[in-house]
């Protein structure tokens, strides 16, 4: 089992241990020396943290305070007296048992609580648990209603802390009073074990002057863990001033004058309290505590928070989202988790209810918070923090605060689109349905290829989702799995469509499409017993009428066959107008093409492209399903092609074969083409031989192809021409707008010599190997490519590969990018492993402005780790690129990866910010020895990159940076 190394934020708690004030048997209680003016009376703050309010600061127990905001100094605590008061000094406790910590503060008065003089200037104290973290501020008698502290620092917490806030008027002390202190304690046996009955002791001494200074002492209390545990009988005799006498434990609350040692650290207390009536009035350093540490696990609730849950999984701006805590009880006992808080960026946002049942001893519980937080963009912390209720809880809480980070909307990364995403572990389940989900990454789940590595099963008739939706539209598009036959060639199904109880459509369902197998670095079609992927596909309709905020969609299984499907998220848009026949066009209906039969229409297609290239006028492609039995090639110079739109204009390329479909340019000119949605009932890559790319060719110059949905080809685009030489390169074009996604290899790849050209404002999903690349092939003497850039895109779920790669050439942009949920590969990779021109001409490529989340493998197609950012010098150097201003969150293993030994030089990484490592279970290493999730991995020798203001948070390996000898990384 792989060891994971948790980093919490570092709260200081309050134990939710109540201290037994009062004896059971004679003796008395710890009693101030004169009447705490505060006791009992208001006392306010100017504000407080969580569930810290300023009224437990005197409500005379011990384990509850007050605590100020976080980092939001000055935090003022004030208690009214109720009248003007004759006041000479201040008490401050905090908790006994914790550990030491200094507070600066100021103390002032005031008569009516508007204008404060200062009795007692800022000044550093400490609390320290040996004078049982109590500290007394003295100073001139004075008059007064209010008493304010004033914090301006603590070392042991992010704001003001105070357990109990005492105020004295002056005292009545004359010399020659007993004064009695502890000044050590003792136990029997010397050494304990787990299991002993433990006897204490505790050494007072009379530290009186004077004439009357006999003491006698009414009685010592013995604390452990602040709890009472024993005490002695009344001693009667008198305590000459200066001498000190042994007192032993003779009685306690469970009839036995000892304590049951239990393994673990504990703090050991004595109070002594005098019999005498006039006493020394500074009896606040009256107790004393000492540690003993007895050896054994611990037989105590202990209760972290490991984990925390919210909906909806991916919120955008506005949003109520509700947040849940995963509450651990890692102690031996059974425990309550009391009260759990959530904060967001430090500031808190809600409450659980007090959670009394108790949770089992190595068990967890789900507390929901009792609010919800309205979403804003941005990147946010969040944390949650269970306080134990439990009288015999664990005392070191100080881990038990869990924190991540919550990204909300895309930053303005990522593309902008007109659907709204509906996740289904967000939606009702019910029926039988069943949320199924991989927070390790384990591969052989199908849910490792689910966004956010979840999704609801309906393996059963009856089972279902269903979602409120707020946001309209009649568009849905739905993520879906269901198992492959044996044969590879998939299997046939169906879910029903239900809008506020009515069903208004039967979907038609297939895993003819997804299923793909590794065996090595090539995927295969049949089921060989090697490792899943591509098991997930799409398949989008259109409902009778649009769906308006607040109507519920539910996606059912009334069939009675035996498979289980998989719903992963359905996107609901709306759906514009059918766009006409624009002026001085030609429509393919013209020329013999038939939509919604099951005629070929390629011929018809093809004349109407020759007259409209003939004749100076465009092409149209109006509503309907058109059928092409093979691949269609566009020549012309140039042309423009546009469909009724993307829900509207569908063509269907019939053949499975290879090289027998997609779109061919032979463009010399310009092409615009848009406005259709595109599918093919290819379903192999015929050992990478299967020619049948959605788009590929010559694209000529200042073409565009845009507002697009394509599904199931090889690639979405390869922009190459390997039909002359020198080979026709592909300048400035614009691709915009579209969909790229459920294909078998590349969504888009810039090849052989493509420069000036742009990917922007597209959505690329569930490809099986680079989402976005480019690749500057020297075949067929191509130049060197310069001057792309992949702008605004979302890429999601790609499956191989990576989600962006670069392989070569100069003056590349990959900007304000949104990447998420890559599966065996990278979120961004760079490499020197294909033929062609590399990076020894790059005088600069940047990729900035992007998130990276879930990325990153331990498992690529060669057993090996691949990092979120991925630089692979393998057969020359890697040079001059520059990494700004990127998030990589949740990284599968390692955030940042160099290797091989081609050489690293001009790397540059800024503005990078790293939270979470590790998510894996995996360890083992194809480069180097085994090891944990680092921030930055190198397993190379040869080069150096430079790491400007690097941040980091939740890094699983306790190093951070795993670096080999020679490579040399400089941070600043």
């Amino acid at each position: 089992m792989k060891m994971h190394f948790k980093r919490y934020t570092h709260v200081i708690l309050a134990l939710a241990i109540i201290f037994t004030q009062s004896f059971v048997s004679t003796p008395a209680a710890y009693a101030a020396d004169t009447t705490n003016l505060a006791a009992g009376k208001t006392i306010t703050a100017n504000n407080y943290t969580q569930i810290y309010v300023p009224a437990n600061a005197n409500d005379g127990n011990i384990n509850t305070y007050w605590e100020g905001e976080m980092n939001s100094y000055p935090n003022t605590l004030t208690a009214d007296l109720g009248s003007s008061q004759s006041v000479s000094k201040v008490v401050l406790k905090l908790n006994p048992s914790w550990q030491t910590r200094t507070q600066t503060l100021s103390v002032l008065s005031s008569t009516d609580n508007s204008n404060y003089v200062t009795l007692v200037s800022s000044s550093t104290y400490t609390f320290d648990p040996s004078s049982g973290n109590t500290v007394t501020i003295a100073f001139t008698e004075t008059s007064a209603r209010y008493i304010r502290l004033n914090f301006m620092a603590n070392s042991g917490a992010t704001g003001g802390q105070v357990a109990e806030f005492e105020v004295y008027g002056p005292s009545s002390t004359t010399t020659g009073e007993p004064d009695l202190v502890v000044t050590d304690i003792t136990w029997n046996p010397v050494s304990p074990a787990a299991g002993n009955a433990v006897t204490f002791s505790a050494t007072i001494k009379n530290r009186g002057t004077g004439e009357t200074t006999a003491g006698v002492i009414n009685g010592v209390s013995f604390f452990v863990d602040g709890t009472q545990v024993s005490w002695s009988d009344n001693n009667t005799s008198s305590i000459a001033a200066g001498d000190s006498i042994k007192v032993t434990a003779s009685g306690g609350p469970n009839g036995l004058s000892t304590w049951a040692a239990t393994p673990g650290s504990h703090t050991i207390m004595a109070w002594v309290d005098d019999v005498n009536r006039i006493t020394e009035s500074n009896e606040s350093n009256n107790k004393y505590s000492k540690m003993l540490t007895i050896g054994g696990t611990t037989s105590k609730p202990d209760l972290i928070v490991t984990d925390i849950l919210y909906s909806p999984i991916t919120p955008k701006e506005g949003d109520e989202v509700t947040f849940s805590a995963v509450v651990k009880n890692q102690g031996t006992t059974d425990g309550a988790a009391g009260i759990v808080a959530f904060q967001v960026d430090g500031g808190r946002i809600a409450t659980s209810a007090n959670n009394t049942v108790p949770i089992a001893a190595g068990s967890t519980s789900t507390i929901k918070a009792s609010s919800t937080w309205t979403a804003v963009n941005g990147v946010h912390s969040i944390s949650a923090t269970a306080d134990s209720s439990d009288t015999t809880a664990e005392t070191d809480e100080t881990n038990n605060t869990y924190s991540l980070k919550l990204a909300v909307g895309n930053l303005g990364h990522g593309a902008t689109v007109p659907y709204h995403r509906y996740e289904a572990e967000d939606a009702s389940i019910g029926g039988g349905a069943i949320l199924r989900s991989a927070p390790d990454f384990n591969y052989d789940l199908i849910a490792a290829e689910a966004s956010n590595q979840k999704y609801v099963a309906l393996p059963t008739t009856g089972s279902y989702v269903e979602w409120a939706v707020n946001q309209g539209g009649a568009g849905v598009d739905l993520r879906f799995t269901m198992p492959d036959s044996s044969d590879g060639m998939g299997l046939n199904g169906s879910l029903d469509c239900y809008v506020n109880g009515k069903k208004v459509t039967t979907i038609p369902l297939s895993s003819y499409w997804s299923w793909q197998y590794f065996n090595g670095d090539q995927p295969q079609d049949i089921p060989n017993g090697s490792q899943a992927a591509f098991r997930f596909d799409e398949v989008h309709w259109k409902l009778p009428t649009e769906l308006k905020s607040g109507d519920k969609l539910r996606i059912q299984k009334t069939n009675e066959d035996s498979l289980e499907y998989g719903v992963d998220f359905v996107e609901i848009e709306p759906i514009p107008p059918a766009i006409s026949q624009p002026p001085n066009s030609l429509s393919v209906t013209d020329y013999g093409a038939n939509p919604d039969d099951d005629t070929d229409d390629l011929a018809a297609f093809n004349s109407c492209v020759n007259a409209a290239t003939a004749s100076g006028k465009s092409v149209y492609i109006p509503a309907g399903k058109f059928h092409l039995g093979g691949m269609w090639t566009i020549t012309a110079n140039n042309i423009t092609i546009t469909g009724a739109g993307i829900w509207y204009t569908n063509l269907q390329f019939t053949s499975p074969n290879a090289a027998s479909g997609g779109i061919s340019f032979r463009i010399t000119g310009t092409v615009d083409f848009s406005n259709v949605y595109i599918n093919s009932r290819l379903r192999s890559r015929y050992n990478q031989n299967a020619i049948y790319k959605c788009f590929m060719d010559n694209f000529g110059i200042n073409s565009k192809i845009h507002d697009f949905w394509e599904d199931h080809f090889e690639s979405g685009f390869w922009v190459a021409d390997y039909a002359h030489t020198p080979v026709v390169v592909a300048d400035n074009l614009l691709i915009e707008n579209g969909r790229v996604r459920n294909n078998l290899a590349d969504g888009v790849n810039f090849c052989q010599g493509t420069k000036n050209s742009t990917v922007r404002n597209c959505s690329i999903r569930n490809n099986g190997d680079d989402g976005l690349a480019m690749w500057s092939d020297n075949s067929m003497n191509a130049p060197m490519e310069v001057n792309n850039s992949f702008l605004n895109n979302t890429i999601e779920n790609n499956w191989r590969a990576a989600a962006i790669a670069i392989f070569g050439g100069s003056g590349h942009k990959a900007q304000y990018n949104y990447i998420k949920d890559c599966f065996m590969g990278s979120g961004i990779r760079l490499n020197t492993v294909f033929s062609g021109y590399h990076f020894e001409n790059n005088t600069g490529i940047t990729f900035s402005d992007t998130t990276i989340i879930n990325s990153g493998t331990s498992k690529d197609c060669y057993n090996g780790e691949r990092g979120a950012i991925d630089l692979e010098a393998s057969k020359s150097s890697i040079q001059n690129i520059t990494f700004e201003k990127i998030d990589i969150i949740n990284s599968q293993r390692d955030a940042i990866q160099i290797g091989y030994n081609g050489g690293f030089s001009g790397i540059v990484f800024r503005n990078i910010h790293i939270d979470g490592t590790g998510k894996d279970e995996i360890t083992t290493s194809r480069f180097s020895s085994p090891h944990l999730g680092e921030a930055i991995y190198t397993y190379t020798g040869n080069g150096s990159a430079t790491f400007i203001n690097l941040t980091t948070s939740n890094i699983e390996a306790p190093e951070k940076y795993l670096i080999q000898s020679g490579f040399n990384i400089i941070l600043q």
